[in-house]
């Protein structure tokens, strides 16, 4: 047996470094997220500081400071490349998939399913994207599943009360260092709402509760204290209110601001098992009033903790749900497994055939826009191999159906995504301009060249000057600052872009198309106005005063 669950979790690990590890050197940090955490960590590296996360040289207080110290860790390792940037997302993400297999053994009892789980998990479109870039969500995702593995662990087996227990607190202490308070508040409430719910709150009688709370705000709290005590009410403002209270009741993003993003983030994410999803959901709320098992209660308290939490605030980013996406992984595995096992072939053929039908379609179409797609897609993996990989899984999965070995046809399904994903990353260098500011920033003097301060569209900042070193000024006539206030100039008014424009003999500008027009339209008589490049969507140029003739 033991061998058996080593060879599983080999298959698993083997699998990780595929999607999660593989080809992240290739593409260089994208904005604004990517480079915002980057250029944070590249600041405290320079500063040899550990405690204070700094950007555009002034501390900044959006985020707690454990992911930049992995951060710092992996530049020290592997220096300040994309590859050392995404790294520790890469390995929680694998860590992820290992604790759901874990989790289900435990909590299903069944090594299939929890295998399933981890399948699911693993091949999920929005869990594999956000495993191979760079925020703070997949580190504090995965500390929140820690967390609640540990507990189960406790509460499934006696022996392992105690530990559960303590680890419990260990792993929500270290999520509250990634993300805030809310790494405490989750995965309380998802025991909580569960122990209730079992009419089982008698666990928390436990010495073990109480040291595990006081090893929770030790782990947790000096940072917190020493910030407050470095910055006083510009910490507790921006981090406590700003960041937190204000995403409540304000939206950061207001195209997101509706009651369906959330569900349709659930069910979009977890392709291409977004149909059995869907019908895994229905069937537990069919059931919820009939028999459950403790596990899926489990699963249930745990759905609808993060879903509330965040349903409820204004703010809404797909990434703040991550930490659901287990659960739902488990769910998912869960209703396939059983209604194979109880020999209810026609669901599960059915949404097998919808599944296979789009990968088919999708490698036909493959191959009919080879033509079109060839330039953006690394040469490192020829898109025939794609388009062949795609068929022949659709292929090799209908005939399994045909002769009802659906188990192994769900299971060959959940490979199909390899060919899919080590092809999504593999973008070549004809596409990165849209995505990165690596490119544009070849044509901008660096700061080991000559001091400047270059012009720029407010989501560039982060990446311009992660590239370039150089200070920055923002573009954005009519604009504001940033959500979370940055320490740079925001030209929001004619009057602060003309005087920022005769500021410096000879601005470079990093901008959209739109504002390039603007300013040749508008300043063209005064100044020299020069492309130096046209790379993706973005105008470099050099901006001169003119010279008297």
């Amino acid at each position: 047996m033991n061998q058996f669950l080593l060879k599983r979790s080999s298959i698993l690990l083997l699998l990780c470094g595929l999607f999660f590890f593989f080809g992240n050197n290739l593409v260089h940090l994208t904005d604004p997220d990517e480079a915002f955490y980057s250029l944070t960590a590249k600041e405290m590296t320079a500063r040899q500081e550990w405690l204070t996360p700094y950007i555009f040289n002034q501390p900044q207080f959006e985020k707690p400071v454990l992911t930049f110290w992995l951060m710092k860790v992996a530049f020290a390792v592997f220096g300040q490349t994309p590859f050392a940037a995404r790294f520790f997302s890469a390995v929680f993400a694998s860590l992820g998939v290992l604790a759901v297999y874990a989790l289900g053994l435990l909590g299903f009892g069944n090594e299939r399913k929890a295998f399933l789980a981890a399948l699911v998990l693993c091949t999920s479109a929005f869990y594999l994207a956000m495993g191979k870039t760079v925020f703070t969500d997949m580190i504090f995702a995965v500390l929140v599943l820690y967390a609640l593995l540990s507990f189960y662990l406790g509460f499934h087996n006696p022996a392992y009360k105690r530990l559960g227990i303590l680890s419990f607190y260990f792993f929500a202490a270290l999520a509250v260092l990634t993300k805030g308070p809310l790494g405490f508040l989750i995965p309380v409430l998802i025991v909580v709402g569960f122990l209730l719910y079992r009419r089982q709150l008698s666990f928390l009688v436990d010495p073990g509760v109480v040291v595990g709370f006081f090893l929770c705000l030790l782990i947790a709290v000096p940072w917190y204290w020493y910030m407050i005590a470095q910055y006083g009410q510009a910490f507790i403002r921006e981090f406590f209110y700003n960041d937190h209270w204000r995403r409540v009741i304000e939206a950061e993003h207001r195209g997101n601001d509706h009651w369906f993003f959330y569900p349709l983030t659930m069910i979009g994410g977890l392709f291409p098992w977004s149909l059995f999803l869907a019908a895994a959901v229905v069937d537990l709320y069919k059931r919820l009033k009939g028999a459950m098992k403790p596990f899926e209660h489990f699963l249930l308290s745990w759905m609808l903790v993060v879903f509330v939490i965040f349903q409820l605030a204004h703010s809404k980013l797909a990434s703040y749900i991550l930490p659901m996406f287990p659960a739902l992984a488990l769910l998912t595995a869960n209703f396939v497994d059983e209604r194979i096992e109880q020999l209810r072939y026609g669901m599960i053929k059915k949404l097998s055939y919808v599944l296979i039908g789009f990968l088919t379609i999708l490698g036909i179409a493959s191959v009919a826009a080879y033509k079109a797609y060839k330039p953006y897609v690394s040469s490192m993996i020829p898109a025939y191999w794609l388009s062949a990989s795609l068929l022949s899984i659709s292929g090799i999965s209908l005939t399994l159906l045909f002769k009802d070995k659906i188990r192994q046809a769900v299971a060959l399904l959940s490979f199909c995504l390899v060919p899919v994903f080590l092809t999504a990353f593999m973008i070549s260098s004809d596409l990165e301009p849209y995505i990165s500011m690596y490119e544009p920033c070849l044509y901008v003097p660096s700061a080991a060249m000559h001091k400047t301060t270059i012009l720029v569209a407010k989501a560039y900042a982060r990446g311009v000057h992660y590239y370039t070193d150089q200070d920055v000024a923002v573009m954005d006539l009519g604009g504001q600052n940033y959500f979370s206030p940055h320490p740079i100039p925001i030209l929001n008014t004619k009057e602060k872009l003309l005087e920022f424009l005769h500021s410096q003999p000879q601005i470079f500008a990093i901008l959209k198309k739109s504002y390039y027009q603007y300013l040749t339209k508008n300043y063209a008589d005064h100044f020299d106005i020069d492309v130096l490049k046209i790379a993706g969507v973005n105008y470099i140029l050099k901006i001169e005063p003119r010279k008297p003739s």
